[in-house]
């Protein structure tokens, strides 16, 4: 049998006796070596899938955690500005309901619905503030500071313009109501945290807040959310415009002061000067009846007062022919 061939699994012993053997088929070492690269390439594409998901959940839920901070200060900034209390020097009541009005720093004195106050405190009157930390364009902070007094009268307005104060004595308590803002952010493009409805404080009715959040700033994920909230000033006082003509009758002066007016509509009352003396009338209009005529150069000088005590004034000097 040794010239013939064999079927195939068959070879010969050496005694002559045939021996089946088994497919020996398999693997090679490069193929075994591909199939790890591939599993690797698959289980790390799927690990960095699942690290961006875990990543983009971590800053959404931030990003909901700090947008529900700012909702809550600023609802509760729209409350306390509702209750705001016209603030008084003495016996005086000063004109506006602010005390403080800047783009990124706002004062006031409000009633404290937390604490009470003593007696003589009988509005039970707290002073609230709130300004921007810019220190870090990235992560800028909303701070509340809040002061409370004893005694009738309200301590002057702290000077201090650092955000937060920290000079002893002037707050009572300090505290980060909302981070990661990016109003400052990008560096020279500022947005003004607040707006306000008039350039001076007399005249403020109202107020617009406005808040930027980013969470992840410089990242396009999950990017930049603003939350815009406004409340109307209820307890604002704002003093009156003052405005007046004077006209020549005759030897005489015709003082009008019609277009002297209030902004809230209410009433106003009228003293008139000439020439620092006092004029018998609290007319708006009135023509003086001096003896011999007014002609000449004089002073005429209007104070116009409303009823919240506020008041405004004008002086103008005339030459009036013969």
């Amino acid at each position: 049998h040794r010239g013939q061939p064999q079927p195939d699994g068959v070879r010969r012993r050496g005694s002559g006796e045939l021996m089946r053997t088994g497919d020996q088929h398999g693997f090679s070492l490069i193929e075994v070596l591909v199939t790890m690269l591939l599993m690797m390439v698959v289980f790390g594409a799927t690990l960095s899938l699942l690290d961006a998901f875990q990543n983009d959940n971590r800053l959404d839920q931030l990003r909901n955690e700090t947008q529900d901070n700012a909702r809550n200060t600023m609802d509760r900034l729209a409350r306390q500005l509702r209750n705001v209390v016209a603030p008084t020097n003495g016996v005086v009541i000063s004109p506006g309901a602010l005390e403080e009005a800047q783009p990124y720093s706002i004062a006031f004195e409000t009633v404290d619905t937390l604490k009470t106050a003593a007696a003589t405190n009988k509005n039970n009157v707290m002073r609230v503030r709130y300004c921007l930390d810019a220190s870090k364009l990235k992560n800028e902070v909303l701070w509340e500071q809040v002061a409370r007094w004893s005694g009738p009268e309200a301590p002057p307005l702290p000077t201090n313009s650092a955000c937060p104060d920290k000079t002893a004595g002037d707050w009572e308590a300090t505290a980060q109501v909302v981070r990661r803002l990016t109003n400052k952010y990008p560096a020279g493009q500022p947005r003004p945290l607040f707006v306000y409805s008039a350039s001076g404080i007399p005249q403020i009715v109202s107020v617009e807040t406005n808040v930027y959040i980013d969470v992840s700033p410089g990242h396009v994920r999950p990017g930049e959310s603003q939350l815009t909230s406004g409340v109307s000033l209820r307890n604002a006082n704002r003093p009156p415009i003052v405005s007046f003509t004077v006209t020549p009758r005759s030897g005489q002066a015709e003082l009008n002061a019609s277009s002297s007016y209030d902004p809230d509509g209410l009433a106003l009352t009228y003293k008139w000067w000439q020439d620092g003396t006092l004029l018998p009338t609290t007319a708006q209009r009135y023509t003086t009846t001096a003896a011999g005529g007014v002609h000449g150069t004089h002073t005429f000088k209007l104070e116009v007062t409303n009823p919240g005590g506020l008041t405004g004034e004008e002086t103008k000097t005339e030459t009036l022919p013969l």
